[in-house]
């Protein structure tokens, strides 16, 4: 319970003992109210209990200390006379307000005090008239707080005294209260008390919290502001108001470090602890408020037990909080929960400051095990756990009670897993000592060497002199340890279980385990350490998880188990404790010599050897060696056979060597294809650090992520490290994703649509491993026939053998690209001389050839020497699409038929170089040419296709469906020329630096992106990169990440910034020859119309004037020598011919079937039947048919008569000739019709293009403007 509100009052006519009932009725004050500030709220304070106190005015200072936190003075007093009043009273109440009310040594604030007249029941008490002032007026007259003159004098004589602190009367606040004997008026009393209780509160912490906003940061005011801090904490306390109060406490905590670092010299540092601390009733409040009930005088602060002022301000922080639980535990039990568990909490918090400062010293840590046992023997946490069970009886179905003291629990058993820490502290101290207990909870010194030193220490038998009877019997022996430390143990158990913590209850299992470890009950411990240690281990535990692993493997012995797997699990765990730092406080290490570590890989042998052979017993390979791949797939040069190569480190923690019976690692790409790198028998040296060396006889090429490593260490043991998931992604994708696509033959023809920049891979990953081809062992590529038939689909594959003859080659190819059906997928060969290159042509369908961009694979497996086997896989992607582009025009006359073939580019952005063309044919056809050129090397450019001209003149006058030409086109590219020609100076370059090792690195990545500037080479015979600064730091990155040797990347790096850069070319463009052309083979049908109309105009003279009739004869011959004699299958090329490739020869991309379109109600189509229409001309005036219908059988000659309208060169009409369906309409009878638009049908004028000269009459003149 707190101490009551100190009302002091001096007695000299012993008064108190009469009216003593009358004033303890007041107390205590149901509530008072108290604003500090207008802008603050107002505080109440409830049930504030009053306690009055004798005072007698005295000269020295030595009661000044005692009565410091007195609130209000009363002085008790009668008057039987006024001469006694003037002789003795007043004298009194003068001497009682100078030496207690005013004097500022007794009160720092602005004093309040109350002159109580007290009057006897048979005294007169008289009202004051003209004549005679009654006693009470004269007393007001002297002393009254508005104006008394006595008050007056005294304020004015205090003035210039030294005694006084220079208070003014209207500082103060002071009453003179009448009080009858037997008519006692209580509440006009109380108001009064309250009023001076409220002036006291005001005025002290106003004076305090101005020393503190208004003191400067100097060492004295620091002091200062520390006093002042505390005197509003004992305010606030006093006042009862926790809440504020705790708050300042804290502060004074937090505080005092910077209060000792500015002002060392007020404190001393010493720890006297008597011995009646550690008994079980000591009361440590009482003890530390009497030590410390100085410091509320900054004045008397000095030389101050450091050790007590921190123990005083804790108590007192505690004894706050207590009063807060005290007073909530009736209203709200939840906060009352709180407020312990808060106190619980600042305890450890405090004891663990008083150890570090202090020092670790036997009598701190008896001193922290008496007063953690003081705290938890506290009545209200009884009370608390009490109530908690009874609302649990009362409502079992709605039990809030584990919410509700589930804080309390936690932190209860907190602290007493420190009362614990000591004891174990204090037993190691006394020699009693158990391997492995309370290690979780134990504090870790930060210095090794210190920490080392303790345990060494540890092992010295000692004797302990200690005083508390509780530990007394504790330690006595090892027996009365464990006993103590278990009941302890099961303690926080309960305590943690009533507020979930798991994890905590199986940790502190552990040690219950410990102990029937040491009391030989085996079987119980196995079964609680089972698992257990695994929660130590994966936080990092070592030591203790070690330990734990040492006594459960020691159960397993102890008990004989037959469990192989169990107990070699249990050895690899152990081995796995001593991976790690070897120095680390945290080390298993630290306990475990050589001798040791040789012993246990002895046992796993054992083990390991006693299990199932035909099963594998997997374990992580991270928990025992560290393991990284050097991130380079290289071929292997200390042999001539295709293997390749990956090296890997690995750490060695353990200080042995040994021998890994088997090592192997796979890497995988994007669609989970495999290569696997092995080794057998891989020495392990002592050293740390292992650099080994893996090697395949399988190559893939493309992009791969490290998926698994695997180590055999003993038969049937294997230590596995997974990578990550193998993703499965098939994806229209080749080597390095989509940076390698061979665009007949040429990998740039193709253009990255809608990209402006360089299209650059995919980021690698860490540990993303790139596998390409060596030159000098086996490599393979796809790329497009040199030589190629419009129509057919097929690529070439071309194989290269290493060093080595290769025999039983079988090759399988295969294509992700969705459609695509490889005629042959399966080849085999018998054998390949070494460095021989040879072709394989492989034909392909594929029913979406839309997308000329094909996906090809091929996997290709050999034999060296008739005995090992090796195999090599590559992707490619392929655009087909040829660069060329032709289209062809016939022209039909009478004897002959002209054609025209126009020769270009598909692409305006890559020329071509036509290097011949011919067209030959096997039919009854002569074909004329025109005489060659002097040098058939023509560029055709975008815009500029060339043309050639043939004449096909028929040996007979029979024309068949069959008949075909064969046009040859010769040409090449000149994105190819340069390519080839870079590609010649760059392997050139790498010979000569011996890094010719790299070409398929820098052919895949870097010159399949190069551009050039073909006109400039088409015209000028030059070499430009467009895009050589890019691809310089393209090859920068590429040459960083995927060449390991520094010495290569700078030599690669120069090289390539003098190729890309600097344009630094060693061969001659004029002498550098490009045989690598390309022949494009055309099977064109000849030509064929069913009618051809020849039209003649005939006339008699070739000028005539100006509105002359001419007669005209119009002449029209049907011609049908170029249809073909085959009519049963007329117009029918699907089955027999290559579809043709101009749109503007007839029939050649439309049949007609004479049956199309037709029904029973058609009529029959009469074929020779025409209509021929003149067309109107604004140069002539017509006389005659301007439509007439014709035969074609016979020839026919129609008269016209036509008149000139205009002078000059006038050309003829023109004429338009239909065929008609049946004998009346068109069959296309559409007038707008352009001319001619028949596929049937064409027209021959003998003089369509002739004109006639029209000259003016004589007498007449025609100006044309």
């Amino acid at each position: 319970m707190a101490n009551p509100v100190k009302i002091g009052y001096y007695d000299p006519f012993g008064i108190y003992p009469l009216i003593k009932d009358e004033l303890k009725k007041i107390s205590p004050i149901s509530s008072l109210h108290i604003r500090f500030h207008p802008s603050q709220p107002l505080k109440t304070t409830h049930d504030l209990p009053i306690g009055f106190t004798e005072e007698i005015p005295k000269k020295s200072d030595s009661s000044f200390l005692e009565n410091h936190n007195v609130y209000a003075r009363l002085m008790l007093i009668k008057i039987e006379s006024l001469d006694k009043y003037r002789t003795q009273v007043r004298p009194l109440i003068k001497e009682w307000l100078k030496t207690l009310v005013f004097n500022g040594k007794v009160n720092a604030s602005s004093p309040s005090w109350m002159i109580l007249l007290y009057v006897p029941s048979d005294a007169k008490d008289k009202s004051s008239t003209i004549i005679k002032m009654s006693h009470y007026d004269k007393l007001l007259k002297d002393f009254s707080n508005e104006g008394g003159k006595e008050l007056v004098a005294l304020f004015s004589e205090s003035a210039s005294s030294s005694a006084s602190v220079g208070v003014q009367s209207n500082e103060s606040m002071g009453y003179c209260f009448k009080l009858k004997q037997n008519e006692f008026e209580l509440n006009e009393f109380l108001v009064q008390i309250k009023n001076l209780l409220g002036f006291t509160f005001n005025q002290k912490y106003h004076l305090n919290s101005d020393l503190i906003t208004t003191s400067g940061d100097d060492e004295k005011n620091t002091l200062t502001k520390y006093v002042a801090t505390y005197n509003l904490a004992e305010l606030f306390y006093d006042m009862k108001l926790f809440n504020d109060c705790i708050n300042f406490f804290n502060r004074l905590s937090e505080q005092l470090n910077n209060l000792v670092e500015h002002n060392p010299d007020l404190f001393n540092y010493k720890v006297d602890l008597p011995a009646e601390v550690f008994s079980n009733d000591f009361d440590f409040n009482e003890f530390y408020n009497r030590k410390c009930q100085h410091i509320h005088d900054a004045n008397s602060f000095a030389n101050v037990n450091l050790f007590e002022l921190k123990c005083f301000i804790f108590f007192r922080q505690a004894s706050t909080l207590e009063m807060l639980a005290t007073n909530n535990f009736k209203t709200s039990i939840s906060l009352a929960e709180l407020q312990i568990s808060k106190l619980f909490r600042n305890l450890v918090l405090f004891l663990n400051d008083l150890l570090q400062i202090f020092h670790n010293e036997q009598v701190l840590i008896e001193f922290e095990y008496s007063i953690i046992e003081y705290f938890l023997s506290l009545d209200i946490v009884n009370k608390l756990i009490e109530q908690g069970t009874k609302i649990h009886e009362a409502e079992p179905a709605n039990n809030n009670n584990s919410h509700q003291l589930k804080r309390m629990f936690e932190s209860r058993g907190e602290l007493k897993l420190l009362q614990r820490s000591s004891l174990s502290k204090l037993a190691q101290k006394n020699s009693i000592e158990i391997k492995g207990l309370d290690q979780v909870f134990e504090d870790v010194s930060l210095d090794e060497e210190e920490a080392l030193k303790e345990h060494r220490d540890s092992t010295k038998e000692t004797k302990l002199d200690l005083s508390h009877p509780k530990l007394l019997q504790a330690l006595q022996n090892k027996n009365a340890f464990i006993d103590e430390f278990t009941k302890l143990t099961e303690g926080i158990l309960e305590d943690f279980m009533g507020c979930d913590r798991s994890k905590t209850i199986d940790v502190l299992s552990i040690d219950l385990a410990i102990l029937n470890y040491e009391k030989g009950n085996y079987s119980e411990c196995l079964e609680i350490l089972r698992d257990s240690y695994d929660f130590f281990i994966q936080n990092g535990w070592n030591y203790l998880g070690g330990i734990l692993l040492e006594i459960y493997y020691g159960c397993m012995e102890k008990t004989k188990s037959t469990n192989y797997e169990e107990i070699l699990s249990t050895c690899l765990k152990l081995l796995s404790c001593l991976e790690g730092n070897h120095t680390d406080i945290n080390s298993f290490r630290l306990i475990n010599n050589k001798l040791q570590i040789k012993k246990l890989f002895d046992r796993i042998e054992v083990y390991a050897n006693k299990l199932d052979s035909t099963k594998r017993f997997e374990k992580s390979l991270n928990q025992f060696f560290k393991t990284d791949i050097i991130p380079y797939i290289n071929a292997d040069e200390s042999t001539s056979r295709d293997k390749y190569l990956i090296r890997l480190k690995i750490k060695n923690p353990f200080s042995l060597a040994f021998v890994f019976k088997h090592v192997e690692l796979i890497i995988v790409d994007e669609e989970g294809s495999e290569i696997v790198f092995q080794a057998d028998n891989v020495e392990i040296t002592e050293k740390l650090d292992n650099t080994i060396q893996l090697s395949t006889n399988n190559f893939i090429l493309g992009s791969f992520s490290p998926y698994r490593l695997t180590i055999q260490f003993y038969n049937s043991l294997f230590l596995i490290l997974d990578y990550g998931e193998k993703e499965l992604q098939m994806s229209h994708a080749s080597f390095l994703s989509d940076t390698v696509i061979e665009h007949n033959n040429n990998n740039n023809v193709f253009d990255y649509e809608g990209s402006n920049t360089l299209p650059l891979f995919k980021p690698r990953h860490e540990k993303t491993l790139l596998a390409y081809q060596n030159i000098n062992k086996l490599t393979a590529q796809f790329c497009c026939a040199n030589d190629l038939k419009l129509g057919s689909t097929e690529v070439v594959l071309k194989i290269k053998s290493g060093s080595n003859p290769i025999s039983d080659i079988r090759i399988k190819m295969f294509s992700t690209t969705p459609g695509l059906t490889i005629v042959e997928p399966e080849l085999e060969i018998s054998e390949l001389d070494s460095q021989e290159t040879r072709t394989f042509l492989i034909p392909y369908t594929y029913v979406r050839s839309v997308n000329k961009i094909i996906n090809m694979r091929a996997k290709i497996e050999y034999n060296v020497d008739g005995e090992e086997q090796y195999s090599f896989q590559v992707s490619y992607n392929i655009d087909t699409a040829l660069t060329v582009s032709v289209t062809v025009q016939d022209i039909f006359k009478r004897d002959f038929i002209y054609s025209k073939f126009q020769v270009g580019t598909s692409n305006p952005k890559y020329p071509i170089r036509i290097i011949n063309n011919d067209l030959t044919t096997e039919s009854n056809y002569e074909i004329i040419k025109p005489s060659r050129f002097s040098s058939y090397d023509i560029i055709a450019f975008g815009e500029q296709p060339s043309n050639f001209f043939y004449k096909i003149k028929p040996k007979s006058d029979e024309v068949y469906l069959n008949d075909t030409l064969n046009l040859t086109v010769d040409y090449t590219n000149l994105q190819e020329e340069c390519e080839e020609y870079v590609s010649k100076e760059i392997i050139h370059c790498l010979e000569h630096n011996q890094l010719v090792k790299y070409w398929y690195l820098i052919k895949d990545i870097i010159v399949t992106k190069l551009k050039f500037d073909l006109n400039g080479f088409a015209v000028y015979k030059t070499i430009k990169f467009l895009n050589g600064l890019e691809l310089n730091l393209l090859a920068e990155r590429i040459v960083l990440q995927y060449v390991e040797n520094s010495v290569d990347q700078k030599n690669l790096l120069k090289l390539m910034s003098n190729i890309l850069v600097n344009h630094n070319f060693e061969t001659s463009l004029d002498s550098y020859e490009y045989n690598n052309v390309l022949h494009l083979h055309i099977s064109v049908p000849v030509p064929v119309l069913k009618y051809l109309q020849i039209v003649e105009y005939q006339y008699d003279k070739k000028q005539y004037t100006v509105g002359e009739p001419i007669n005209v004869n119009l002449k029209i011959n049907t011609i049908i020598r170029w249809s073909p004699k085959d009519q049963d299958h007329e117009f029918d090329y699907s089955e027999n011919q290559s579809q043709p490739l101009a749109v503007s020869s007839p029939q050649r991309n439309k049949s007609k079937n004479s049956n199309e379109n037709m029904d029973n109600s058609t009529p029959v189509v009469t074929k020779d039947q025409f209509q021929l229409v003149i067309q109107q001309d604004d140069n002539w005036l017509m006389s005659g048919f301007r439509r007439f219908t014709f035969s074609g059988g016979q020839e026919t000659t129609k008269q016209l008569t036509l008149i000139p309208l205009n002078v000059g060169k006038i050309p003829l009409p023109q004429v338009v000739i239909k065929e008609l369906a049946d004998g009346v309409n068109p069959i296309n009878d559409d007038d707008d019709e352009e001319e001619n638009d028949s596929d049937d049908l064409d027209i021959e004028f003998i003089n369509g293009l002739e004109t006639i000269l029209v000259i003016p009459e004589v007498n007449s003149i025609t100006f044309s403007f």
